[in-house]
């Protein structure tokens, strides 16, 4: 791995949803430590204690965004602990705070919560501290939305908190590797509206004032970013799905309280049952199967996988595909950095291929990788690992072309490297289990896999991983007797690396149909031999779209001896020595002799009388060029192959 940071987020001010840093964050992070290529960017504070136990006690409305309530987070000290730190919004105002059941005064400022301990807290020990606090989100931060979905005419608030936006509504700490061990999540809101929130549904209380409040609890791990609410006029529709190793999990629907919601959307509802069941069998039990899955529909672009409860805007299929595959990839198992957020948006953007390649059809499996491939074929530069100087732009970590697009196509190839789909998916498997309710970086990954399949994916990960771009094949070929010359020249679209070394098919089309073959370029020219006797016509690179590349050209090579030639040259491929014999009723003029590259450019030039001349090619690079021979004021033109 070459200059590979990982980072501990904890962040003492927010970058906003507009995907610009806010101007606040420069001076709100500071660096703590620089140990080799290791950087610890946090307030180490926020390191000296664990979160287990969060309970939300909310008012919320489909009105508006405003709350009011209170926040109680149990912890324990890791070591000796004499500040205690929570991130929250200067938006919220704090009305009251206790700790261990005592009001105590802290300082609420700069998007922190802060309090002093005299004398510090003991390793060990535990802490309660509750929060009692009221407030606007701020609207351009995106953490809690509230707006009218028009076409259903139905308001609806909900809130996003990934990646830097829990903050805004409740105070809490903004650190991946810290997964809540439980959650209790009560919300009040209008008796007219219900709410959708992690986990299960334990009571809705009835409340004075037209009110009621519904307690959801979740006891699976959960990171800061998956805590969520949605609230609206909805109406439940659950149902079930039966996955191997359960009796069934519980699908619970908050959609639209209108009938013709249900009636326009139930069918592409349903087809969560089947998503269960077949992610179920290719990774393992659906993760929080004890509990729920379900949807929140809201006015929200797209959807997002809040832990057991997802929130969406339409039950487009690959939209519910991809937000249900977060459940394994990126809730089950988060990434440990947002610099590795490929472990939660390639692989869930994975799964909406393996969704249509399994359910729906292959036609629309390739579709789909085709549109996936132009997407990510935009980015001629950039890298699935998010660079350093780009972890906190959102707009970079949630690049579609990048992150979602090239990410999938990662695992795509991975797969195809492995070349066994049963251990393709058994090892997926291994990895969950691994990592389970718990946080994982690319390179965590790239170490299960290898265990698992006993392949050094080292060279791939710094390719497609850490490198840039993508590669491009040109094809040379000339067939002698029974055997196919192919010289496959790579280039990269970025030169970082200046070759991608890898498996590619080939179909090598001729008389009596096709063959495909599986060569492993190595170097950015090379020569393969491939015995076949039929004559060959065509040749295809990575004909069935494993592999992002673009194709060059693909040129044969005209046969040495041919009638129609004014010289033949022989052998081609050659390694040191290039024979060209003119015609024989030549033997009266002069020979003009020329090698040029790709590009035209002249290489050599040699004149001659006699009709066979033999050139030391031995000097120049492999690849593709042109040998160009003039006499009797007639020019032909071949192309040969430097081996």
């Amino acid at each position: 791995m070459k200059n590979t940071l990982i980072i501990l987020f904890i962040f003492l001010s927010v970058i906003s949803y507009s995907q610009k840093t806010h101007p606040e964050l420069a001076k709100s992070l500071r660096q703590t430590d620089f140990k080799g290529d290791i950087i610890l960017y946090y307030d180490p504070v926020m390191d000296k204690y664990d979160i287990y136990f969060v309970n939300l006690d909310l008012a919320i409305s489909d009105k508006s965004t405003y709350i009011e309530g209170n926040a109680i987070l149990q912890l324990k000290a890791k070591e000796s602990l004499d500040t205690l730190l929570f991130d929250f919004s200067d938006y919220m105002t704090t009305d009251s705070v206790y700790i261990n059941n005592k009001k105590v005064t802290a300082e609420h400022s700069e998007n922190t919560l802060r309090y002093i301990f005299n004398p510090p807290v003991n390793t060990g020990e535990e802490i309660k501290v509750q929060v009692f606090y009221h407030g606007t989100p701020d609207y351009y931060g995106g953490g809690v939305t509230n707006r009218n979905y028009s076409y259903w005419n139905k308001d609806v608030t909900w809130t996003l908190s990934e990646s830097f936006h829990a903050m805004e509504w409740w105070p809490c700490k903004q650190v991946m590797s810290d997964k809540i061990d439980s959650v209790y999540l009560n919300f009040t809101c209008d008796n007219d509206c219900m709410v959708g929130s992690n986990g299960l549904l334990k009571n809705i209380v009835d409340l004075p004032d037209n009110k009621h409040r519904f307690e959801w609890k979740s006891y699976y791990p959960i990171n800061y970013y998956l805590i969520a609410f949605s609230v609206a006029e909805y109406q439940d529709y659950s149902i079930y799905a039966k996955p191997e190793g359960v009796d069934s999990v519980l699908i619970q629907n908050y959609v639209f309280d209108n009938s013709n919601y249900l009636t326009e959307n139930k069918e592409a509802i349903d087809e969560t049952i089947d998503l269960i069941e077949l992610y179920s069998e290719k990774f393992g039990l659906y993760p929080f199967a004890e509990e729920k899955y379900g949807h929140c529909v809201t006015d929200i672009w797209g959807g997002m996988e809040h832990q057991t409860m997802t929130t969406l805007n339409t039950f487009n299929y690959t939209l519910v595909a991809h937000e249900l595959g977060h459940m394994w990839f990126g809730d089950y198992v988060t990434c440990a950095t947002w610099q590795d957020i490929w472990i939660n948006e390639g692989f869930a953007s994975y799964t909406e291929y393996i969704a249509l390649e399994n359910l729906k059809s292959e036609q629309e499996a390739q579709n789909w990788m085709n549109n996936t491939m132009a997407s990510a074929l935009d980015e001629t530069h950039g890298s699935v690992y998010i660079p350093f100087d780009q972890a906190f732009n959102e707009g970079r970590i949630f690049s579609g072309s990048l992150s979602y697009d090239k990410g999938a196509i990662l695992l795509h190839m991975l797969r195809h490297e492995i070349n066994d789909d049963e251990l393709f998916f058994s090892s997926l498997q291994t990895y969950l289990s691994e990592y389970a309710d718990s946080v994982a970086t690319g390179e965590d990954f790239k170490s299960s896999i290898e265990l698992s399949t006993g392949i050094d994916f080292d060279p791939f990960f710094e390719q497609w991983y850490y490198g840039k771009g993508f590669p491009k094949f040109s094809i040379g070929y000339n067939q002698m007797n029974d055997t196919l010359f192919m010289t496959v020249t790579e280039t990269t679209s970025s030169n970082e690396p200046e070759i991608f070394q890898m498996c590619v098919d080939y179909k090598i089309v001729h008389e009596n149909g096709d063959t495909t073959i599986r060569l492993y370029q190595s170097e950015n020219v090379e020569t393969f031999e491939i015995p076949i006797s039929e004559t060959v016509s065509n040749i295809i690179v990575d004909p069935d779209n494993w592999i992002l590349n673009t194709t060059g050209t693909i040129d044969s090579v005209v046969s040495p001896g041919s009638d129609k030639s004014l010289f033949s040259i022989y052998p081609n491929p050659a390694k040191e020595t290039l024979h060209i014999r003119f015609n024989d009723k030549l033997y009266r003029f002069d020979k003009k002799v020329e090698i040029l590259d790709l590009t035209g450019k002249r290489i050599l030039t040699y004149t001659d009388r006699t009709n066979i001349i033999r050139m030391n090619v031995s000097y120049l690079s492999k690849g593709i060029y042109f040998i160009r021979g003039t006499s009797d004021n007639k020019t032909y033109t071949y192309k040969f192959i430097k081996q």
